[in-house]
């Protein structure tokens, strides 16, 4: 049985309760001060001059970060080594399942990977597919502000609002795991830090300091985020799917202060477009009925982030990519070098799709880390092998005849390797169903899917910003390399 305390030990300790603020108004004051900083940061910096300087603060930071990292190079880097054979194997193992989890998804039973949550939709509407967009906060780090493609995003997704288009947003949408690039990134990071060594104790500050983020996120594209709840979410036609850097809504409270933002969101890991069935079996009803054709058989498309079988970013596997990111973000803010580690795509790039140069070939991994040397870690070609050797095995055609009288798996529409392609070659030079939306983080360019109902099949278009206003260019597979068709 507690002991009461005297009347004067129970003032002072009112008196001491009331004098340690409480994590809110820590929060609070920690992020005007980053405001003011950063404010002071940005007086007379120009767009035309690049991203703005990180400040002071943010600069420390990433100096005492890449001084830990070079320090504990000897040990951290076998420990990663160690840590991402792990993950490979996780990786492998779940591209060997990965038929199971299509037929478990289809089927609405339970998969056996790490993906629960899906969402259907209709395939007879015209749906536009867009991924890897990475809003972030202000500052060095707010990549479409660098790529000069804010503007443009905003343009093009109004044309497809005005047009009565469906919007799925892919994954990685707004950036969770990009930190530094201002005060108020550097002071995320530190909490984030925090907030990990706390555990499950500071579920509740950490959950604040990720919804803080996310407000900023929404205050720094405002405009876009007006036209997604107007042009999109207040007519049913907002969709979304989670991805590595928004991993934070496996969380459903974080789901839900998204929502506050954009209402009605549903968070899945997994769309199907599935075609439906008119109901005939009761006089004069009409509309569509989903499961009237059971498993793929229904389904068109499968629309998923792709990072599930990606060892260095897979879920419950993603730490190998969340230090190569921390790691990356330190050293793009250290002073003097200028955006020397930028990992974004350049004008040469552009140039590249817009020429017909662009690869469409799929991506291939060393088996043993789930990496290569442009440091990709979907091992692409695997996946689909292993889908062909389903096939071949059960000796049966797997999912629905498509309108062009072929049969197979249902397409797979990915982001998250940033890389656009459609209908790409295997290592035996045979197109594959799959599709990557690429991203919205090209060179004043984005690159993006839509759904094509008539054909039931995705077309890949990408948008430039041109002086008399965005321009779409439609890309075709042409052989390892796409095509480029301009828009009539």
């Amino acid at each position: 049985m507690a002991v009461p305390l005297p009347p004067p030990l129970n003032r002072l300790r009112a008196q001491v309760g009331a004098a340690i603020p409480s994590w809110e108004e820590v929060l609070e004051r920690a992020g005007r001060v980053a405001d003011e900083a950063d404010h002071l940061n940005r007086v007379g910096a120009r767009p035309e001059d690049g991203p703005p300087p990180p400040g002071m603060t943010a600069s420390a930071w990433a100096v005492l970060k890449a001084s830990a990292t070079v320090m504990g190079g000897p040990v951290s880097l076998p420990a990663m080594v160690l840590a991402g054979r792990r993950a490979q194997r996780t990786a492998l193992a779940r591209i060997d399942r990965f038929d199971e989890h299509l037929q478990a998804v289809a089927e609405g039973r339970r998969s056996p990977l790490p993906a629960p949550r899906r969402s259907r939709l209709s395939s007879d509407r015209r749906i536009v597919i867009t991924s890897d967009l990475h809003r972030c906060v202000p500052g060095r780090l707010d990549w479409p502000a660098r790529q000069r493609t804010k503007d443009l995003s905003l343009r093009v997704m109004s044309h497809y609002a005005e047009q009565g288009w469906d919007l799925i947003e892919n994954g990685d949408v707004e950036d969770f795991w990009l930190v530094g690039g201002s005060t108020w990134g550097a002071m995320y990071d530190v909490g984030r830090i925090a907030g990990g060594v706390g555990g499950r104790a500071a579920d509740a500050p950490r959950r604040g300091l990720m919804a803080e983020h996310l407000d900023r996120i929404v205050d720094n594209n405002a405009a876009l985020y007006r036209l997604l709840d107007e042009g999109f979410a207040a007519d049913g036609r907002y969709h979304r799917t989670m991805g590595n850097h928004d991993d934070v809504y496996e969380d459903e409270q974080m789901v839900q202060h998204l929502r506050r933002h954009l209402p009605g969101t549903e968070v899945v890991d997994t769309v199907l477009l599935t075609a439906p069935e008119r109901v005939t079996s009761r006089p004069g009803a009409t509309g569509p009925r989903w499961g009237d054709r059971e498993g793929l058989a229904a389904v068109d498309a499968v629309v998923a982030h792709g990072h599930l079988t990606d060892a260095w970013n897979g879920p419950g596997t993603a730490l190998l990519g969340r230090i190569i990111t921390w790691t990356a973000t330190a050293f793009d803010d250290l002073p003097g070098l200028n955006g020397a580690t930028n990992p974004l795509p350049d004008e040469e790039a552009v140039g590249r799709l817009l020429t017909g140069r662009a690869r469409n070939r799929l991506i291939t991994l060393d088996p043993r880390i789930g990496g290569n040397r442009r440091f990709d870690s979907l091992d692409e070609e695997r996946l689909f092998s292993h889908l062909a050797a389903v096939a071949t095995a059960r000796g049966e055609a797997i999912g629905a005849v498509r309108p062009d009288g072929s049969v197979g798996w249902p397409w797979l529409l990915f982001g998250h390797t940033h890389l656009p392609m459609l209908s790409p070659l295997d290592a035996t030079g045979s197109p594959v169903r799959y599709a990557n939306s690429g991203t919205s983080l090209l060179d004043h360019a984005l690159t993006s899917i839509e759904w094509d109902p008539a054909r039931r099949e995705p077309r890949l278009v990408v948008w430039t910003d041109e002086p008399d206003g965005p321009r779409r260019r439609e890309l075709i597979a042409d052989g390892a390399h796409l095509a480029v068709l301009d828009d009539a």
